[in-house]
């Protein structure tokens, strides 16, 4: 199900609405690592969010973007630079009741350390990739 919900960055300079599934995916590339300090936990927007505040927006490789609160630096988004929606950090919804993780994505680069419970749908690095090309990761 697709709800409009609402969202802010730590320092509430950003707010968004968007239509979204209660459904998350956790990425475990080192990038998002590094973006995050850990494992990015993203909800794909089924459209184009309305964003207010200022989001500094950074090319962080040939096919995305990401963007990040200017004031406080909360990560917001990664954003494919292709046909797809921006994928907003899970962590700055208002109600985080009642999600469901459907997807683990760059499995492969995941360190050691940590481990979900519950299982999902796990793609390495390349799985993702051809999903992503194919339209099919889970939402």
């Amino acid at each position: 199900m697709t709800d409009t919900q609402t969202g802010r960055c730590a320092c509430g300079a950003v707010t968004f609405s968007v239509k979204a599934p209660k459904t998350y995916g956790a990425c475990h590339c080192k990038m998002c690592r590094r973006w995050t300090g850990g494992v990015w936990m993203g909800v794909v927007a089924h459209e184009e969010p309305v964003v207010t505040g200022e989001v500094t927006r950074w090319t962080s490789s040939k096919i995305a973007e990401r963007g990040f609160c200017a004031q406080c630096g909360s990560s917001v988004w990664h954003r494919p630079k292709i046909g797809s929606m921006p994928t907003l950090g899970q962590g700055l919804f208002d109600d985080q009741t009642g999600w469901t993780r459907t997807r683990e994505i760059f499995v492969d680069d995941q360190p050691d350390h940590y481990a979900f419970g519950e299982p999902a749908t796990a793609f390495t690095a390349w799985g993702t990739i051809i999903a992503y090309l194919l339209g099919r990761l889970p939402k």
